[in-house]
């Protein structure tokens, strides 16, 4: 067996520095390293050349309008588990035994789409989120045309997803919102919904995990948002000696104030003309009450972060 040395932070840094045109990503990343740039005058067509075939998984890129390049999130557990959890809570309408073809909603992970900002030379860069539900063909014919349609799709062709899910990690709370309404851009995403997880506290609950500030946002579609605050401990809360422990009030499963439903008909939207037609109901398959929401309770989205954190 071969010892290979690998460049140190400095030589990695280096070479971004002075070969232009080119995206090097590090063999080690520290999250305290975010954002981390990897590329100076990148092109847009080869930064989508680099997601699509080169891009190491796990991380989120961003490419600005100077050219560069940078990480500006990567997963970990946590991560990893409330997307996994998000998932089964949409997939709860796909019912059980139902063969994947057949299913009437998709949920998918870095499923690549265009932007819907235009560069001055007519490029659209490709951006992926953590989850994307879409209707499944049988429900929604895929577009007939080409991005940007109408109707949009992602870029393989199919139907552009009405339901993001973005998770910021090590993202900056600035970054995570820019992205959320960014995708609010495209009118075919009815909601995106995102969850921003703080750095953990020093602190320890009863059961030794750290405590941790979360925070969700829903964006409605031309609706606005709205916000929760819902870890073990409030954003920019702080824990002093023989004081009470400061709390958001999410301690438990189940309150209506930490409950966020999402309704299913929203995934089958499909006008037929970019605005809707006054009145317009998007219709769900036969067997999904038109009223139905996905439901996901934030307590759940808590617990399961602080469980599989580093504490």
């Amino acid at each position: 067996m071969f010892h290979v040395n690998r460049p140190g932070p400095f030589l990695e840094r280096l070479k971004t520095s002075i070969i232009p045109n080119r995206i090097h990503v590090p063999s080690q990343i520290d999250e305290e390293s975010l954002p981390l740039r990897i590329g100076t005058n990148v092109s847009i067509k080869k930064f989508n050349k680099f997601l699509e075939y080169k891009a190491p998984r796990g991380y989120k890129y961003q490419h600005d309008d100077n050219g560069n390049v940078f990480i500006v999130d990567m997963s970990n557990t946590e991560h990893a588990r409330v997307a996994f959890t998000l998932g089964i809570c949409f997939n709860a309408f796909n019912g059980p035994g139902i063969p994947a073809p057949n299913r009437p909603i998709v949920i998918s992970t870095d499923t690549l789409h265009p932007s819907p900002v235009v560069s001055i030379l007519r490029r659209r860069r490709k951006m992926a989120p953590d989850l994307a539900i879409a209707p499944n063909e049988p429900y929604v014919p895929k577009p007939t045309v080409p991005y940007p349609g109408p109707p949009p799709s992602d870029y393989n062709g199919n139907s552009h997803a009405r339901i993001i899910v973005e998770l910021g990690n090590h993202q900056s709370v600035r970054d995570w919102i820019a992205k959320c309404q960014l995708w609010l851009q495209v009118v075919y995403v009815r909601y995106v919904f995102a969850i921003k997880l703080h750095k953990p506290n020093n602190a320890r609950d009863a059961q030794g995990r750290k405590y941790r500030a979360m925070t969700a946002r829903l964006w409605t579609q031309g609706a606005g948002y709205r916000e929760w605050d819902f870890g073990s401990i409030p954003r920019g809360g702080r824990i002093q000696r023989n004081r009470p422990i400061p709390t958001t009030g999410c301690i438990g499963p189940g309150l209506p104030a930490f409950v966020v439903n999402i309704p299913v008909n929203e995934i089958f939207f499909n006008p037929p003309t970019i605005p809707p037609p006054a009145g317009y109901i998007p219709i769900a398959p036969v067997g999904i009450n038109p009223g139905a929401n996905f439901t996901i309770d934030l307590y759940y989205i808590q617990q399961e972060v602080l469980m599989s954190q580093r504490n």
